[in-house]
């Protein structure tokens, strides 16, 4: 099996660009050129209006989980920023994320606030299926390794390039180190359901433009393969960490996404969740199950 990889940031063509021995005096009137100005010279064109949000937005896949979304910006996400970014900044969408406080524990399958404890947002190119092993890694071992260490050990055995990591790899750094993983193609939400019960992690294949968008209508996953538009197919690996029924009208699906800055801990309707899920052909990869899947 081979999910498509996209690239919705390839830059457009806006033409040849202005002539740069006339430079427009910006206070004059419309049309007229100021034929004393310094054509070396930047216009001023005011304040900075576009915070600095990230070191790019790459949720990772590749051949299988690939090239991930590239919007065409480096959102630059610096160290002092952290992911809140309001409700929308430079086109990244502000999006909800669990609060054990809010949620009536006894209808909370899986332990999910105890998963935000470990989510990382990863840095390596199209290294989310990467991320998602770290992460789970880290959670049922406790032992955190390196994204840097992990993609050298990946890359090594083949299971990683620049491209990403194909579906058929994801899980083999976990088996690496010790977790036995279980891989499973057309899982069902019952499956799923038991992973997080028995205190197993769920690692699955996704659409990410699909979770991404709050209030994504799973009925229109038509559009075909168009490049980073929602039912193109699976371009993104997460972590499913649990699942909230506290509003029983309105569960929700929880997920450690490092491909996301506000992906520690993000909700996503179940409904919309299934709609992305499905695009993978519901590919589940089952770490620390005590039983078969």
């Amino acid at each position: 099996m081979s999910w498509d990889p996209y690239d919705p940031g390839a830059e457009p063509d806006f033409g040849p660009g202005p002539d740069p021995t006339t430079v427009e005096d910006p206070t004059a009137p419309p049309g007229i050129v100021d034929p004393f100005a310094d054509p070396t010279a930047v216009p001023d064109v005011g304040p900075d209006v576009g915070p600095d949000v990230g070191p790019g937005f790459d949720p990772g896949f590749g051949p299988g989980f690939g090239p991930g979304f590239d919007p065409g910006f480096d959102p630059g996400f610096g160290p002092d920023e952290g992911s809140d970014v309001g409700p929308s900044v430079g086109g990244v969408p502000d999006l909800p994320n669990f609060d054990p406080a809010q949620s009536d524990p006894t209808a909370v399958l899986g332990n999910p606030g105890a998963a935000m404890d470990v989510w990382q947002q990863h840095t390596g190119e199209n290294a989310c299926a990467i991320g998602a092993q770290g992460m789970v890694l880290e959670y049922l071992t406790g032992q955190r390794v390196s994204e840097e260490q992990l993609i050298d050990e990946a890359a090594s055995q083949g299971w990683y390039d620049a491209n990403g990591t194909a579906p058929a790899d994801v899980g083999n750094l976990l088996e690496l180190h010790g977790v036995p993983v279980q891989q499973v193609e057309g899982a069902s939400l019952e499956q799923l359901e038991g992973v997080l019960a028995d205190g197993g992690a769920a690692i699955v294949g996704l659409d990410a433009d699909e979770i991404w968008a709050p209030g994504h209508d799973p009925g229109d996953d038509t559009v075909g393969d168009a490049p980073g538009i929602p039912g193109q197919g699976a371009n993104h690996a997460v972590w499913v960490t649990g699942i909230d029924n506290s509003d029983p009208a309105n569960p929700m699906v929880v997920l450690n996404d490092s491909g996301h800055p506000d992906g520690q801990g993000l909700e996503v309707p179940l409904d919309e969740f299934m709609g992305a899920w499905q695009d993978s052909g519901n590919f589940l990869v089952a770490a620390g199950a005590p039983r078969e899947v």
